[in-house]
């Protein structure tokens, strides 16, 4: 059997498949079942080398093993359901987001040392924020972002006692 790739129409983001000649319209939900099926078919394959033991004294594999089968009926499920009803398509990427949320991150590892936990928690936040195309700084954004930024800087750096300065080297 021969599969063919055709993308007839790039804004609607639609992939169908030809399958013997019929076309089969993939959406975001059959990816998505299959991603499910396969993550649990490889958990499955690697928790079941773990002895399991029984219901009243469970082994280490017993707990993987139950979870990475569900997930396996999640994705069967999913793909049944997608194939069943008349999905979406694959939905544009949003490169802006996909690009500066782990840029973000990177961005806070580097200031953490340099300018302390508050202020890159601070950086953080504007820079995730700016992928949205709702955002605007105004007050209430930069009122939100510092009342969560200092709710972070209690409970990681005072509460649990996390070993990163509040306000690091360059700001002292």
């Amino acid at each position: 059997m021969t599969y063919r790739f055709h993308r007839p129409d790039a804004k609607a983001g639609l992939l169908f498949v030809f399958l013997g000649g019929l076309p089969m319209k993939i959406g975001q939900d059959s990816i998505l079942g299959l991603f499910f099926a396969v993550t649990g078919c490889v958990a499955l394959w690697i928790a079941i080398r773990y002895p399991l033991g029984t219901a009243g004294r469970m082994g280490p594999g017993y707990f993987p093993v139950i979870i990475s089968s569900l997930l396996v009926v999640t994705g069967i499920c999913v793909i049944i359901r997608s194939i069943s009803a008349s999905g979406e398509g694959f939905p544009a990427i949003n490169w802006k987001g996909l690009t500066m949320v782990p840029a973000a991150v990177v961005v806070f590892g580097l200031a953490i040392e340099p300018l302390g936990f508050l202020p890159a928690v601070l950086l953080l936040l504007v820079l995730c924020a700016a992928t949205s195309v709702k955002f605007r700084l105004d007050w209430k954004a930069s009122a939100g972002a510092l009342a969560f930024a200092g709710l972070c800087t209690i409970l990681f750096v005072e509460l649990i006692g996390l070993p990163m300065p509040v306000l690091g080297t360059w700001l002292q």
